[in-house]
Protein backbone atom coordinates (compact mmCIF):
# COMPACT_ATOMS: atom_id res chain seq x y z
CA UNK A 1 0.00 0.00 0.00
CA UNK A 2 1.61 3.08 -1.41
CA UNK A 3 0.98 6.88 -0.13
CA UNK A 4 -0.99 7.60 -2.62
CA UNK A 5 -3.35 5.06 -1.64
CA UNK A 6 -4.35 6.29 1.53
CA UNK A 7 -7.45 8.80 0.96
CA UNK A 8 -7.95 11.73 3.13
CA UNK A 9 -10.74 10.18 5.57
CA UNK A 10 -8.33 7.09 5.74
CA UNK A 11 -5.70 9.23 7.08
CA UNK A 12 -8.30 10.89 9.47
CA UNK A 13 -9.31 7.53 10.73
CA UNK A 14 -5.85 6.03 11.27
CA UNK A 15 -4.98 9.30 13.05
CA UNK A 16 -7.95 8.90 15.27
CA UNK A 17 -7.39 5.50 16.39
CA UNK A 18 -3.67 6.73 17.06
CA UNK A 19 -5.46 9.73 19.18
CA UNK A 20 -8.01 8.03 20.72
CA UNK A 21 -7.06 4.46 21.15
CA UNK A 22 -9.69 3.57 24.08
CA UNK A 23 -12.45 4.76 22.80
CA UNK A 24 -15.84 3.13 21.77
CA UNK A 25 -16.26 2.38 17.98
CA UNK A 26 -19.87 4.70 18.10
CA UNK A 27 -17.59 7.42 19.72
CA UNK A 28 -14.45 6.95 17.14
CA UNK A 29 -17.25 7.96 14.61
CA UNK A 30 -17.23 11.69 16.08
CA UNK A 31 -13.31 11.59 14.88
CA UNK A 32 -13.81 10.49 11.73
CA UNK A 33 -15.67 10.66 8.50
CA UNK A 34 -17.49 7.50 8.03
CA UNK A 35 -21.17 7.22 9.05
CA UNK A 36 -21.44 4.18 9.99
CA UNK A 37 -19.68 1.74 12.80
CA UNK A 38 -19.29 -1.07 10.35
CA UNK A 39 -17.01 0.84 8.27
CA UNK A 40 -15.09 1.64 11.17
CA UNK A 41 -14.57 -2.53 11.63
CA UNK A 42 -13.95 -2.51 7.79
CA UNK A 43 -11.01 -0.35 7.76
CA UNK A 44 -9.34 -1.65 10.94
CA UNK A 45 -8.89 -4.60 9.99
CA UNK A 46 -8.19 -3.82 6.13
CA UNK A 47 -5.64 -1.98 7.87
CA UNK A 48 -4.48 -4.72 10.19
CA UNK A 49 -3.91 -6.75 6.98
CA UNK A 50 -2.08 -4.24 5.34
CA UNK A 51 0.57 -4.66 8.22
CA UNK A 52 -0.18 -0.42 8.93
CA UNK A 53 -2.04 -1.11 12.51
CA UNK A 54 -1.51 -4.05 14.99
CA UNK A 55 -3.62 -4.47 18.25
CA UNK A 56 -5.09 -3.30 20.30
CA UNK A 57 -2.39 -3.86 23.21
CA UNK A 58 -2.30 -3.03 26.84
CA UNK A 59 0.85 -1.10 27.58
CA UNK A 60 2.15 -1.64 31.27
CA UNK A 61 3.59 0.51 33.56
CA UNK A 62 5.77 -2.12 35.08
CA UNK A 63 6.96 0.61 38.16
CA UNK A 64 3.39 0.40 39.61
CA UNK A 65 3.08 -3.42 39.16
CA UNK A 66 5.22 -4.40 42.20
CA UNK A 67 7.01 -3.28 45.62
CA UNK A 68 10.59 -3.87 44.42
CA UNK A 69 12.04 -1.81 41.49
CA UNK A 70 10.91 -3.59 38.30
CA UNK A 71 11.65 -1.90 34.68
CA UNK A 72 12.97 -2.81 31.39
CA UNK A 73 16.34 -3.25 30.39
CA UNK A 74 17.82 -3.40 26.55
CA UNK A 75 21.25 -4.91 25.96
CA UNK A 76 23.24 -5.01 22.30
CA UNK A 77 24.99 -7.75 22.41
CA UNK A 78 28.19 -8.46 19.73
CA UNK A 79 27.67 -12.32 19.13
CA UNK A 80 31.02 -14.19 18.65
CA UNK A 81 28.46 -17.36 18.20
CA UNK A 82 25.59 -18.14 15.33
CA UNK A 83 22.15 -16.63 16.43
CA UNK A 84 21.00 -19.17 17.24
CA UNK A 85 23.56 -20.31 19.75
CA UNK A 86 22.98 -17.61 21.52
CA UNK A 87 19.02 -16.87 21.25
CA UNK A 88 19.27 -20.65 22.94
CA UNK A 89 21.23 -19.42 25.67
CA UNK A 90 19.18 -16.13 26.04
CA UNK A 91 15.71 -17.91 26.17
CA UNK A 92 16.88 -20.10 29.74
CA UNK A 93 15.91 -16.11 31.26
CA UNK A 94 12.15 -16.18 31.54
CA UNK A 95 12.41 -12.16 32.08
CA UNK A 96 12.80 -11.70 28.51
CA UNK A 97 10.37 -9.72 26.57
CA UNK A 98 12.01 -9.26 23.19
CA UNK A 99 15.09 -10.40 20.82
CA UNK A 100 15.96 -9.00 17.07
CA UNK A 101 19.06 -8.74 14.86
CA UNK A 102 20.71 -5.61 14.55
CA UNK A 103 21.94 -4.50 11.04
CA UNK A 104 25.79 -4.43 11.08
CA UNK A 105 28.54 -4.25 8.51
CA UNK A 106 31.07 -6.47 10.66
CA UNK A 107 29.66 -8.38 13.29
CA UNK A 108 26.80 -10.08 14.35
CA UNK A 109 24.63 -8.54 16.46
CA UNK A 110 21.56 -8.99 19.09
CA UNK A 111 19.26 -6.23 20.83
CA UNK A 112 17.76 -7.88 23.58
CA UNK A 113 14.96 -6.09 26.10
CA UNK A 114 14.43 -7.68 29.53
CA UNK A 115 12.29 -7.11 32.86
CA UNK A 116 14.78 -6.17 35.02
CA UNK A 117 13.90 -7.21 38.98
CA UNK A 118 17.76 -6.95 39.59
CA UNK A 119 20.42 -5.19 37.64
CA UNK A 120 23.69 -6.35 38.74
CA UNK A 121 22.46 -10.28 38.49
CA UNK A 122 21.05 -9.83 34.69
CA UNK A 123 24.33 -8.35 33.91
CA UNK A 124 26.67 -11.22 35.12
CA UNK A 125 24.68 -13.34 33.17
CA UNK A 126 25.53 -11.49 29.88
CA UNK A 127 29.48 -11.23 31.78
CA UNK A 128 29.28 -15.35 31.97
CA UNK A 129 28.20 -15.08 27.94
CA UNK A 130 30.93 -12.90 27.34
CA UNK A 131 33.39 -15.06 29.38
CA UNK A 132 32.33 -18.20 28.05
CA UNK A 133 33.34 -16.59 24.55
CA UNK A 134 29.50 -16.82 23.38
CA UNK A 135 29.52 -13.22 22.75
CA UNK A 136 32.48 -10.52 22.25
CA UNK A 137 30.85 -7.66 24.23
CA UNK A 138 27.44 -5.98 25.71
CA UNK A 139 26.16 -2.60 25.94
CA UNK A 140 23.23 -2.02 28.76
CA UNK A 141 20.88 0.67 29.03
CA UNK A 142 18.30 0.92 31.63
CA UNK A 143 15.11 2.63 31.25
CA UNK A 144 14.85 4.78 34.48
CA UNK A 145 11.43 6.79 33.43
CA UNK A 146 8.17 5.96 31.71
CA UNK A 147 8.29 5.19 27.91
CA UNK A 148 6.44 7.69 25.73
CA UNK A 149 4.88 6.79 22.48
CA UNK A 150 3.48 8.63 19.64
CA UNK A 151 1.60 7.39 16.72
CA UNK A 152 2.14 9.25 13.14
CA UNK A 153 0.43 12.83 12.14
CA UNK A 154 -0.38 10.59 8.12
CA UNK A 155 -0.82 14.55 7.68
CA UNK A 156 3.20 15.39 8.63
CA UNK A 157 6.22 15.07 6.67
CA UNK A 158 7.25 11.83 6.22
CA UNK A 159 11.42 13.60 6.64
CA UNK A 160 10.41 16.41 9.38
CA UNK A 161 12.85 18.85 10.39
CA UNK A 162 15.02 18.85 13.25
CA UNK A 163 15.50 23.03 13.84
CA UNK A 164 12.37 22.58 16.55
CA UNK A 165 14.70 20.39 19.07
CA UNK A 166 15.74 22.66 21.45
CA UNK A 167 12.39 24.83 21.41
CA UNK A 168 10.43 25.69 24.71
CA UNK A 169 7.87 23.05 24.56
CA UNK A 170 5.64 21.02 27.77
CA UNK A 171 7.44 18.04 28.71
CA UNK A 172 5.25 15.66 30.09
CA UNK A 173 5.73 13.78 33.00
CA UNK A 174 7.87 10.66 32.34
CA UNK A 175 8.66 10.17 35.46
CA UNK A 176 8.41 6.31 37.57
CA UNK A 177 5.49 5.93 39.74
CA UNK A 178 5.25 3.57 43.05
CA UNK A 179 3.45 0.75 43.57
CA UNK A 180 0.07 1.72 45.36
CA UNK A 181 -2.69 -0.99 45.01
CA UNK A 182 -2.39 -4.26 45.75
CA UNK A 183 -3.30 -7.34 42.51
CA UNK A 184 -4.69 -10.15 43.38
CA UNK A 185 -4.15 -13.81 41.67
CA UNK A 186 -7.39 -12.64 39.07
CA UNK A 187 -5.40 -9.14 38.08
CA UNK A 188 -2.03 -10.82 37.92
CA UNK A 189 -3.43 -13.94 35.39
CA UNK A 190 -5.19 -11.50 32.92
CA UNK A 191 -2.82 -9.07 32.63
CA UNK A 192 -0.12 -11.00 30.05
CA UNK A 193 -3.17 -11.36 27.86
CA UNK A 194 -3.74 -7.72 27.76
CA UNK A 195 -0.25 -6.56 27.44
CA UNK A 196 0.30 -8.99 24.30
CA UNK A 197 -3.58 -8.08 22.84
CA UNK A 198 -4.22 -11.54 23.25
CA UNK A 199 -7.37 -11.72 20.85
CA UNK A 200 -7.68 -8.29 20.78
CA UNK A 201 -8.36 -8.20 24.95
CA UNK A 202 -11.66 -9.41 24.18
CA UNK A 203 -12.52 -10.66 28.10
CA UNK A 204 -14.95 -13.92 26.90
CA UNK A 205 -11.81 -15.05 25.17
CA UNK A 206 -9.38 -14.76 28.00
CA UNK A 207 -11.74 -16.33 30.15
CA UNK A 208 -12.24 -18.91 27.96
CA UNK A 209 -8.60 -19.87 27.66
CA UNK A 210 -8.02 -19.46 31.34
CA UNK A 211 -10.85 -22.07 31.89
CA UNK A 212 -8.91 -24.72 29.90
CA UNK A 213 -6.29 -23.85 32.61
CA UNK A 214 -9.12 -25.41 34.68
CA UNK A 215 -8.53 -21.23 36.31
CA UNK A 216 -12.41 -20.76 37.53
CA UNK A 217 -12.39 -17.37 37.45
CA UNK A 218 -15.76 -15.44 36.67
CA UNK A 219 -16.21 -13.18 33.75
CA UNK A 220 -17.48 -10.28 35.71
CA UNK A 221 -14.21 -11.22 37.73
CA UNK A 222 -11.89 -10.65 34.56
CA UNK A 223 -13.76 -7.39 33.88
CA UNK A 224 -13.14 -5.96 37.35
CA UNK A 225 -9.71 -6.50 37.20
CA UNK A 226 -9.18 -4.99 33.49
CA UNK A 227 -11.33 -1.65 35.24
CA UNK A 228 -9.10 -2.08 38.31
CA UNK A 229 -5.97 -1.88 36.17
CA UNK A 230 -7.40 0.87 33.92
CA UNK A 231 -8.67 3.30 36.95
CA UNK A 232 -4.78 2.56 39.12
CA UNK A 233 -2.72 3.47 35.81
CA UNK A 234 -1.10 0.11 35.56
CA UNK A 235 -2.03 -0.61 31.92
CA UNK A 236 -2.86 1.93 29.09
CA UNK A 237 -4.90 0.89 25.90
CA UNK A 238 -2.68 1.61 22.49
CA UNK A 239 -2.66 0.24 19.16
CA UNK A 240 0.76 0.14 17.22
CA UNK A 241 0.50 2.18 13.88
CA UNK A 242 2.84 2.17 11.55
CA UNK A 243 3.33 4.94 9.01
CA UNK A 244 3.24 2.65 6.09
CA UNK A 245 3.12 -1.20 5.57
CA UNK A 246 5.85 -2.26 8.04
CA UNK A 247 7.80 -3.76 5.34
CA UNK A 248 7.90 -0.83 3.56
CA UNK A 249 9.02 1.17 6.90
CA UNK A 250 12.90 1.10 8.54
CA UNK A 251 12.60 0.44 12.44
CA UNK A 252 15.44 1.45 14.64
CA UNK A 253 16.41 2.93 17.76
CA UNK A 254 18.56 6.01 18.75
CA UNK A 255 20.70 6.80 21.37
CA UNK A 256 21.76 10.00 22.36
CA UNK A 257 23.32 12.28 24.62
CA UNK A 258 23.38 16.11 25.06
CA UNK A 259 26.25 18.13 25.66
CA UNK A 260 26.03 19.12 28.79
CA UNK A 261 24.46 16.02 30.31
CA UNK A 262 21.50 18.16 30.84
CA UNK A 263 18.16 16.13 31.85
CA UNK A 264 15.73 19.02 31.21
CA UNK A 265 17.26 19.12 27.76
CA UNK A 266 17.44 15.70 27.13
CA UNK A 267 13.49 15.37 27.63
CA UNK A 268 12.61 18.57 25.62
CA UNK A 269 14.98 17.25 22.48
CA UNK A 270 13.10 13.39 23.24
CA UNK A 271 9.50 15.35 22.89
CA UNK A 272 10.11 17.46 19.73
CA UNK A 273 12.42 14.99 18.24
CA UNK A 274 10.09 13.92 14.87
CA UNK A 275 7.07 15.26 16.93
CA UNK A 276 4.18 15.88 14.46
CA UNK A 277 5.48 14.01 11.46
CA UNK A 278 4.62 10.91 9.65
CA UNK A 279 6.44 8.38 12.02
CA UNK A 280 5.74 6.17 14.60
CA UNK A 281 7.98 6.58 18.00
CA UNK A 282 8.58 5.64 21.35
CA UNK A 283 10.78 8.01 24.30
CA UNK A 284 12.34 6.83 27.39
CA UNK A 285 15.10 8.53 29.45
CA UNK A 286 17.92 5.83 29.91
CA UNK A 287 20.55 7.37 32.67
CA UNK A 288 22.57 9.50 30.95
CA UNK A 289 21.32 8.49 27.45
CA UNK A 290 18.14 9.73 25.60
CA UNK A 291 16.67 6.93 23.60
CA UNK A 292 14.26 7.09 20.63
CA UNK A 293 12.63 4.43 18.67
CA UNK A 294 11.27 5.16 14.86
CA UNK A 295 9.47 3.04 12.88
CA UNK A 296 9.36 5.45 9.32
CA UNK A 297 10.28 5.98 5.91
CA UNK A 298 13.66 5.29 4.73
CA UNK A 299 14.13 9.15 3.68
CA UNK A 300 14.42 9.96 7.64
CA UNK A 301 17.21 7.22 8.72
CA UNK A 302 19.37 8.10 5.35
CA UNK A 303 19.56 11.99 6.53
CA UNK A 304 19.34 11.82 10.79
CA UNK A 305 23.21 11.50 11.17
CA UNK A 306 23.82 14.23 8.67
CA UNK A 307 21.53 16.53 10.34
CA UNK A 308 22.45 15.73 14.19
CA UNK A 309 26.15 16.26 13.56
CA UNK A 310 24.75 20.11 12.94
CA UNK A 311 23.32 19.65 16.35
CA UNK A 312 26.26 20.88 18.84
CA UNK A 313 23.71 20.52 21.99
CA UNK A 314 24.22 16.32 21.15
CA UNK A 315 27.52 15.37 22.18
CA UNK A 316 27.24 11.29 21.66
CA UNK A 317 24.89 9.10 18.96
CA UNK A 318 24.43 5.99 17.98
CA UNK A 319 21.96 3.93 16.10
CA UNK A 320 20.94 0.34 16.02
CA UNK A 321 18.65 -0.50 13.13
CA UNK A 322 16.73 -4.23 13.46
CA UNK A 323 17.72 -5.91 10.75
CA UNK A 324 14.89 -6.37 7.81
CA UNK A 325 13.66 -9.99 7.07
CA UNK A 326 15.38 -12.37 6.58
CA UNK A 327 16.15 -13.54 8.86
CA UNK A 328 12.52 -13.15 10.93
CA UNK A 329 13.23 -16.40 12.61
CA UNK A 330 15.65 -14.68 14.58
CA UNK A 331 13.11 -12.18 16.10
CA UNK A 332 11.86 -13.27 19.05
CA UNK A 333 8.79 -11.60 21.29
CA UNK A 334 7.09 -13.15 24.36
CA UNK A 335 5.36 -11.68 27.37
CA UNK A 336 7.20 -12.43 30.21
CA UNK A 337 6.34 -14.38 33.42
CA UNK A 338 4.96 -13.16 36.44
CA UNK A 339 4.65 -16.74 37.85
CA UNK A 340 7.23 -15.15 40.35
CA UNK A 341 4.38 -12.85 41.44
CA UNK A 342 4.25 -12.96 44.98
CA UNK A 343 0.54 -11.87 46.28
CA UNK A 344 1.35 -11.63 49.98
CA UNK A 345 4.36 -9.85 49.62
CA UNK A 346 3.44 -7.81 46.41
CA UNK A 347 6.76 -8.32 44.94
CA UNK A 348 8.28 -9.96 41.62
CA UNK A 349 11.68 -11.26 41.45
CA UNK A 350 13.04 -13.30 39.09
CA UNK A 351 15.13 -16.24 40.18
CA UNK A 352 18.55 -14.82 38.10
CA UNK A 353 20.77 -17.44 39.83
CA UNK A 354 18.62 -20.35 38.38
CA UNK A 355 19.27 -18.61 35.09
CA UNK A 356 22.75 -18.88 35.33
CA UNK A 357 23.09 -22.46 36.11
CA UNK A 358 20.85 -22.78 33.50
CA UNK A 359 23.31 -21.41 30.95
CA UNK A 360 26.30 -23.38 32.87
CA UNK A 361 24.57 -26.60 32.29
CA UNK A 362 23.95 -25.95 28.64
CA UNK A 363 27.28 -24.42 28.18
CA UNK A 364 28.96 -27.83 29.83
CA UNK A 365 27.08 -29.73 27.20
CA UNK A 366 28.15 -28.44 24.31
Amino acid sequence: MEIRDITEGEKKFLNAIGKYPDVSVGELLNYTTYKRESTVWRKLNQFKEQRIVRGPFWEVDYSKLCKNPLHLLLCILELNQSYTTVISHLKRIESLKVIYPVLSPHKEVLAVLFLSSHDEELKALFQLLKDSDIVTDYITHVYDSKRMMETPNFFGDVNPSLDNLLDPCNIPDMSLKHHGTNWNECDIAVLPYLEGGYKNGKLIEILKTERKLNRTWKYQQIKYSREKMLKNGLIEKNYMIFPFPYDQCVDFILFFKPETGDKDLMQRILYNFGRGGRLYRDYVLCEDWGSIGFICHPQFLTSLMNKLDRIKEIREKKVYQIRSVPPKKYIFVQIPSLKYFDIDKQTLEYPYHVYKEKIKERLKSK
